[in-house]
């Protein structure tokens, strides 16, 4: 039976982002791509993981898992196992390296621009070219609408989550998108274990609202 309910509706693009949020439904993504909306409750109609301590363990080994940003700084943070903190704003599952070298190339970047600003304020000099994760942490929106920064974190990403701000279904409720969810379900499924199941609904009218 478990000890808590997971309620998730997954769909492509092209469906999804008629139910979404703007954040979502502004990305250029391919119609399509995979989105996922997970959510919790637990077996007494508390809403959100946070609900069990099961449900609680879960979504901080998912995060641990995962780069994920810094907003106060508008930073990249590394995966931690240790002083996990909640569901955060977005959320990056790291390919091959491959997002590692997003990161490495916006940190050259961000060394470079305050170069630049220090060199530009004696002489003319060429601004640095503005690194992919760079059109992404321009504000606390953390928006991705840009196609070229879209597909390099698909290309470089198993998958990416970004919070569901709103509170509509809970605490720690999260969007789960890729070109293929596959990854994303069979590594969360071997988290969650048998702790849950996982439901899935044909419409976003089977979630629960909270």
């Amino acid at each position: 039976m478990g000890h808590y309910k997971i309620i998730c509706f997954r769909s492509g693009f092209y469906e999804f982002k008629t139910y979404a949020n703007d954040l979502i439904s502004e990305m250029p993504a391919d119609n399509n791509d995979e989105f996922a909306l997970v959510m919790a409750t637990s077996l007494r109609g508390a809403v959100g993981f946070g609900g069990t301590t099961q449900g609680d363990a879960a979504i901080r080994a998912l995060v641990s898992k995962c780069y994920s940003v810094d907003l106060e700084h508008l930073s990249i943070q590394v995966p931690m196992a240790e002083g996990v903190e909640r569901m955060p704003r977005l959320l990056f599952r790291d390919k091959a390296g491959r997002f590692e070298e997003l990161v490495q190339e916006h940190l050259q970047y961000d060394k470079d621009l305050r170069k630049y600003n220090v060199i530009s304020r004696y002489k003319s000099t060429a601004r640095p070219k503005r690194s992919t994760l760079a059109n992404i942490l321009k504000d606390q929106r953390l928006s991705i609408v840009e196609k070229k920064s879209y597909e390099a974190l698909n290309e470089s990403c198993h998958y990416i989550l970004r919070a569901v701000v709103s509170g509509e279904h809970g605490p720690d409720a999260f969007f789960a998108f890729s070109t293929d969810l596959s990854f994303f379900f069979d590594e969360f499924e071997k988290i969650v274990g048998g702790n849950a199941e996982i439901r899935f609904v044909k419409s976003p009218a089977g979630l629960i609202y909270y």
